[in-house]
């Protein structure tokens, strides 16, 4: 009775509970087949391994996994590797044939004697337009290929110009195996922050970091007629990952002017590899595979 003196309108409707019952039932019914529905489908996508869980490594980075693993190659070309774009290009200087800085992709076309329908990889693609070593061989010569760039606002950029190769919002890792790092995004200089720098002021990016080989895995093309590296300062280390006895690269073009091991140590290493260097165009060597000239133009690969 003490609480119908204080809810004296509830207790004073004759049947309430027996009509609130009903609709009481009826609502822990339709939460109880929810909560089942929820649960059966948690079970449905637990079963399904995703890459990172197949290769048994933590969910926010990918160490240690070896270059060369098909489920990490499965990972890339599944969750990070975008398709080229449908439609016409979007360039904003539409009358320029020539994009690079130092004239670099008509140089390796000239070296290439003109081939048409060949492949490359551009690592440090900035917009995809300007400075680009390899809008040239793509647009005039139907070359196919992979940009790289791992700053995020270069990368909109470049998904808006239209390009018609695969590209991927990543840096190349100088590991042989995946990892995440740090990423000081500065334009056309954007760089891996390392273990000792001090970060000043500026724009920070946590970013993806993939071997060369595996996204050469990924795009199945483990022979590039044309490579551009320019990774400010990681060149050569991230030339060492490479498995040169199951890569084949025809034309290198790298930057040189950050390598702090320096030129010499560059142009040594791939020396060492069956390179010669061609030419210096800017801040940039090209290196030619030995016997490339001495042999016809081939078709596409």
């Amino acid at each position: 009775m003490g609480m119908c003196v204080d809810w004296w309108w509830w207790c004073a409707r004759p049947g309430r509970l027996p009509r609130a019952a009903p609709l009481s039932i009826l609502l822990a019914t339709v939460l109880t087949l929810i909560s089942l529905l929820f649960l059966l489908n948690a079970k449905a996508l637990n079963r399904r391994a995703s890459p990172r869980q197949a290769l048994e490594l933590e969910d926010h980075d990918l160490e240690g996994a070896p270059q060369h693993h098909p489920d990490l190659v499965a990972y890339i070309r599944q969750l990070h590797l975008l398709p080229p774009a449908a439609g016409p290009y979007k360039l904003h200087n539409t009358n320029t044939t020539d994009f690079s800085q130092n004239g670099q992709s008509s140089e390796v076309a000239k070296i290439l004697k003109g081939k048409r329908g060949g492949f490359f990889l551009e690592a440090g693609a900035y917009n995809g337009e300007e400075l680009s070593n390899t809008l040239y061989l793509e647009r005039e010569l139907g070359w196919r290929g992979l940009l790289v760039e791992p700053d995020p606002w270069n990368f909109w950029a470049l998904r808006q110009r239209g390009r018609k190769a695969h590209s991927i919002h990543a840096c190349l890792s100088p590991s042989p195996f995946p990892r995440e790092v740090t990423f000081k995004q500065s334009d056309t200089m954007g760089h891996i922050v390392s273990h000792h720098e001090h970060k000043e002021h500026g724009i920070y990016a946590r970013v993806k970091c993939f071997p060369l080989y595996s996204l050469l895995l990924a795009v199945n093309a483990t022979r590039l007629d044309f490579l551009s590296l320019d990774v400010e300062g990681a060149e050569l280390q991230v030339l060492k990952t490479v498995p040169w006895e199951s890569v084949r690269i025809e034309v290198v073009c790298v930057e040189y002017r950050h390598v702090p091991e320096g030129s010499q140590a560059l142009i040594t290493f791939l020396q060492e590899r069956g390179y010669t260097l061609s030419s210096s165009l800017g801040d940039d060597f090209i290196f030619i595979r030995k016997g490339l000239l001495e042999r016809p133009s081939q078709g596409s690969l």
